[in-house]
């Protein structure tokens, strides 16, 4: 799966986990816009900086994380070998993980969310730090709670993380982590602004299940494509000379 593809993957299920965003952090979206003095809530112009903010370091924290997490796949290949020429492979990885996070987005695979226990221990020593930014009084102290937003407990978040491990190193893992934010952007802003109006979108099974069969026929898709693609170069073998015959 070339690069691109790849990326567009991330955002897909940055964008169709809307409802899980939604349900897992439109409350807190919502709970710090209500924090900001009326001032800033009225004049939508400077809550849309507060709120870009956020995000801003939320997404900042997803790259952040999506490098090491790169780093460290990029170690583990070359540990055994792989030096990324068994792409294959790791195609048919990337798209075992769409299916299964589009299933867990439709609360089909619900054994996922035991994945957010691997970040407890953090979570916990950055939360007071977190804490104590509270109330958000300006655009900097909302750029750095969003940082150490973007580390909260998510096993929807940790599964994409794991995935961008296999994309390819840490700068390839940094920027699907960053895909993956910008996918999630469109809903949490909307939280920003209407977390109270957004109520049965977060409950709403069907809206769930909708999104993640979208995911899952979309890795679908993808992967009768790439076995057609695949195929093709095996109809013909390198000649002695170099040039392909039959």
């Amino acid at each position: 799966m070339d690069l691109m593809s790849q990326l567009f993957g991330f955002f897909l299920v940055g964008l169709f986990s809307t409802a899980h965003c939604l349900l897992m952090c439109g409350a807190i979206v919502g709970a710090l816009t209500i924090s900001l003095p009326v001032s800033v809530r009225e004049r939508r112009g400077v809550l849309v900086g507060y709120l870009a903010a956020w995000n801003g370091g939320r997404i900042a924290g997803y790259t952040l994380a999506g490098f090491l997490a790169g780093a460290l796949g990029e170690l583990l290949v070359l540990a055994f070998g792989l030096e990324y020429r068994h792409s294959s492979v790791l195609s048919g990885l990337s798209l075992l993980f769409l299916v299964g996070i589009g299933m867990y987005i439709a609360d089909w695979l619900p054994g996922v969310a035991r994945l957010e226990k691997i970040g407890v221990g953090l979570w916990r020593i950055l939360e007071p730090f977190a804490q104590s930014l509270l109330p958000v009084s300006s655009r900097s102290r909302a750029l750095v709670f969003g940082l150490l937003w973007g580390w909260f407990p998510c096993g929807l978040t940790y599964t994409v993380l794991i995935w961008s491990a296999t994309v390819g190193g840490p700068l390839k893992g940094a920027a699907a982590m960053a895909a993956f934010g910008l996918g999630t952007l469109p809903g949490l802003l909307l939280a920003g602004f209407f977390s109270s109006r957004l109520f049965i979108v977060r409950q709403s099974v069907w809206v769930k299940r909708g999104l993640g069969l979208l995911l899952v026929g979309y890795a679908l898709v993808m992967g009768v494509w790439f076995q057609e693609l695949g195929e093709a170069p095996s109809l013909h073998h390198p000649g002695v000379s170099g040039e392909w015959v039959e």
